[in-house]
């Protein structure tokens, strides 16, 4: 059992610190004041404008598919990074030519693959007989139902940049160690959040993202989570290509 694994793996691991679960709800209220205050900046902006100088007009409705790669890997673990394709769709719209918004889903994979964990001190892990037994190699792999929020604004025709928030769900979670799975969703948080940067080219229909998730939230939930993770937390990187279709 995952467990008992975990505990004859961890014998000599103190638990260290405590993992506070993702306050999404406190980032979803915070993200809509956000978008009110660059709305009414933007519709009085609006009455500005020279028709010949529109890139977009007001509240266009854009919709349609989004892929691409994600590049993930652990906090407190020296390991590499796990690459998985991007799946999902998105609804974008515009406040004038330097700012807009999009909403977007999508599902990915999340992980790190020959970790070795270094978050304990050679003490804590030291054996009797003087030498030290560093825990890995794991692979660790989060199926992620994902929601991400941007804020975006154009300086220039085309290019933007972009920040926002990511709250992902887990629908699956594993880790293996010595060729054996472990099923450790229930030592897990259910959802995470990311801090999202990034950069965008549009032209045309096509556009082109590069997307930094800063993590907001621990993955461990349980004690004997926190002995295999510590506070570890998810880096993401992601890269992906949109096709834009006009809905209104």
């Amino acid at each position: 059992m995952f467990v008992l694994s975990l505990q004859k793996i961890s014998a000599s691991r103190r638990p260290k610190g405590s993992v506070q679960g993702a306050k999404s709800k406190d980032m979803k209220r915070i993200l809509s004041s956000i978008f009110a205050i660059i709305l009414a900046a933007s519709t009085v902006q609006a009455q500005e404008w020279r028709d010949e100088n529109r890139w977009h007009d007001p509240f266009d409705i854009y919709a349609g598919p989004r892929v691409g790669v994600t590049a993930s890997n652990l906090t407190k673990y020296d390991g590499k990074y796990l690459f998985s394709p991007y799946i999902g769709g998105f609804i974008q719209t515009y406040f004038n030519n330097h700012f807009g918004m999009s909403f977007e889903m999508g599902y990915t994979r999340f992980g790190t693959h020959d970790a070795w964990d270094n978050f304990h001190s050679d003490a804590e892990i030291t054996r009797e007989d003087g030498t030290i037994d560093r825990r890995g190699p794991y692979e660790y792999k989060f199926d992620y139902v994902q929601s991400l929020y941007k804020m975006r604004y154009y300086p220039v025709r085309n290019f933007n940049v972009m920040a926002g928030f990511l709250f992902g769900v887990h629908i699956n979670a594993k880790s293996e160690l010595d060729n054996q799975d472990y099923d450790i969703i229930k030592h897990v948080h259910k959802r995470s959040a990311h801090a999202l940067f990034g950069v965008g080219y549009e032209k045309d229909k096509i556009s082109i993202e590069a997307t930094y998730g800063l993590p907001l939230s621990k993955l461990a939930s349980t004690s004997t989570g926190k002995r295999a993770l510590g506070n570890a937390k998810f880096n993401v990187f992601m890269i992906t290509v949109g096709y834009h279709i006009k809905v209104y």
